[in-house]
């Protein structure tokens, strides 16, 4: 231990992620994983639900977990529709709506990865079918809700 500090504990600049080290991958119906370079943002969040508990005698208010819902939002760069619009119109033709497996990849400058599966990603809320603003580049906003436990494929290690 050099000065007596902990290596552990000092950060390593060199091991830090930006926002151009990730990378979304969409599986499509069809069974095809694409690479989505127009998703310029995405985002995956959990939103863990409690139920408040308190005991007779006890002031202490207790949080008991009752279940976790996952959301995924995504704003691409209106590039291409036949990726996933395509599929949406086409299907909501028919009477449903698709569902899509996405993977979200992080990659630090050592070669480590960081790469989680989120599938049966249903649509939910809003969505940007034509979202046009004059001298702006046109985006389309995506929102999801993961029907399954994202499975880690792989993980950063210190």
């Amino acid at each position: 231990m050099p000065n007596g500090l902990n290596d552990q504990s000092v950060l390593d600049v060199r091991k830090l992620i930006t926002g151009k080290d990730g990378q979304l991958f969409v599986t499509t119906r069809r069974g095809v994983n694409i690479f989505l370079a127009e998703a310029d943002s995405f985002q995956a969040q959990l939103s863990v639900n409690n139920a408040d508990y308190q005991p007779v005698g006890s002031t202490l208010v207790f949080g008991v977990n009752t279940g976790y819902s996952i959301t995924l939002t995504l704003t691409e760069a209106v590039v291409r529709d036949d990726v996933m619009l395509k599929e949406l119109l086409d299907d909501m033709k028919q009477g449903n709506l698709p569902d899509y497996d996405f993977q979200g990849k992080m990659r630090r400058r050592d070669g480590q990865a960081e790469r989680i599966v989120y599938r049966n990603c249903i649509t939910d809320g809003s969505i940007d079918l034509q979202n046009l603003t004059p001298g702006e580049i046109i985006k389309r906003g995506w929102a999801f809700r993961v029907n399954a436990t994202p499975e880690m494929l792989e993980y950063f290690k210190a």
